[in-house]
């Protein structure tokens, strides 16, 4: 191991500085305490890392940030940030709950996805809405229901339903109603009913 350079200086000024310096691996170890803050320094040729502590404020400065420990509890009683300039992860090993007491925001400037190996429920205690330019609801292998007290399909220039078989059921009354032209029109085409009323 190479040796060491170490100093101690004292000022009435300045404070107290400790210097530690390693000449062969060209590392620097320096402790600073100006009346001010205390601040640690620790670099070499290509990268430096400090440690500013302040009354109000700890600053960190570093290429990579590593804290290991069995449990994290991060509270801050205002504003909280966390921005990255590059790719963001969460990930959670068992169940992991996002939650505001206020409203909530997500957006994306490029796509996004919500996956789920098991079910996704979505539920809102007042309006719910889903919008998109092409919108498409699909159970691939499954039933579709839509269900709701009054259930409205509104098509503003076209409505299409599409399917081996189509059966439209009513408990009342089935108004079928066209202010254009209406036709029907199949193979067999039977019209039932008691009386039966056409004109």
């Amino acid at each position: 191991m190479a040796t060491l350079i170490c100093t101690l200086e004292m000022d009435k000024e300045k404070g107290l500085t400790i210097k530690v310096e390693d000449p062969d691996g060209k590392h620097t170890q320096t402790v600073t305490i100006d009346g001010k803050a205390i601040t640690l320094e620790v670099k070499n040729d290509s990268d430096t890392s400090t440690v500013v502590q302040k009354p109000d404020a700890v600053t960190i400065t570093c290429k990579t940030f590593t804290l290991e420990t069995d449990t994290i509890k991060l509270e801050s009683k205002k504003d909280s940030e966390w921005r990255s300039s590059g790719e963001l992860k969460f990930k959670s090993e068992k169940e992991m709950s996002l939650t505001s007491n206020a409203k909530l925001t997500q957006k994306a400037a490029a796509g996004a996805s919500l996956t789920s190996d098991a079910n996704i429920q979505l539920k809102a205690s007042a309006k719910l809405e889903l919008e998109g330019v092409m919108s498409k609801l699909e159970a691939k292998d499954g039933e579709l229901e839509l269900k709701g007290s009054t259930l409205k399909l509104n098509g503003t220039s076209k409505a299409e339903m599409t399917a081996p078989q189509i059966e439209v059921s009513a408990t009342g009354q089935l108004n079928l109603e066209s202010t254009g032209e209406a036709n029907l029109k199949g193979q067999t085409t039977n019209v039932k009913g008691s009386p039966v009323n056409l004109g």
